[in-house]
């Protein structure tokens, strides 16, 4: 008995799921869809061709392109698919040229973290400062050892240990090394920060795109 022959050409509608990315950074100005989304089609050969379809144009740094654009571009091509979008509605694209300067973003970078560095410590040493913590480690030193206490005691090391240990716990980082998979504070707060200042971003592109 002879087995009928599978084809790759669909008899119904055609479904096209779309996830587009939150942000992309790309080097040229031309933006496929394969290039700010992933795409998924039971058939490959549209999947393949759909990937390669020119959306968009990068005219500035920015831009913002739609899902719906996205979408009506698919569509005018196929006019049996239907696409589903299950990521993001817009999609933040940069163009980056590739010609910063290697030495000056290494200088930025050392500026940036020196700043930080001493910043830090002015903090913990103005910190120091206001609550006065030589005078309670000599008042606590004298109250548990009955004497006057030496210039440097045990106090001072556990205090410098203990604020250094509580600043790798806080982080949960050792350089690149991440101590355990729990999520800190601090990421909470930068992953908010990072969506607002993503959906600002987006809303300012919008508005030079509508002029």
């Amino acid at each position: 008995m002879k087995m009928p022959e599978h084809t790759d050409t669909p008899k119904e509608k055609i479904l096209v799921y779309i996830r587009a990315e939150k942000q992309k950074t790309l080097h040229r100005r031309q933006v496929c869809i394969n290039d700010i989304a992933s795409v998924y089609c039971k058939y490959s050969r549209y999947e393949g061709q759909i990937k390669g379809i020119i959306v968009d144009k990068i005219r500035g740094k920015k831009s913002v392109i739609s899902v719906m654009k996205i979408i009506e571009q698919i569509t005018e091509i196929y006019d049996d698919a239907q696409v589903i979008s299950i990521g993001e509605p817009e999609v933040l694209v940069e163009y980056d040229d590739n010609s910063k300067n290697k030495i000056l973003e290494a200088l930025k970078v050392a500026a940036v973290c020196i700043l930080i560095f001493f910043g830090s410590a002015f903090t913990i040493m103005a910190f120091n400062n206001d609550i006065s913590i030589s005078g309670v480690f000599e008042h606590f030193y004298k109250q548990i050892m009955g004497v006057e206490k030496p210039q440097v005691s045990v106090l001072e090391v556990f205090y410098c240990i203990g604020l250094a240990v509580g600043i790798i716990l806080f982080f949960n980082h050792i350089g690149k090394r991440k101590l355990s998979d729990d999520v800190t504070p601090i990421q909470v707060e930068m992953d908010k920060h990072n969506k607002d200042t993503w959906n600002t971003i987006i809303d300012k592109v919008k508005e030079k795109q509508d002029v």
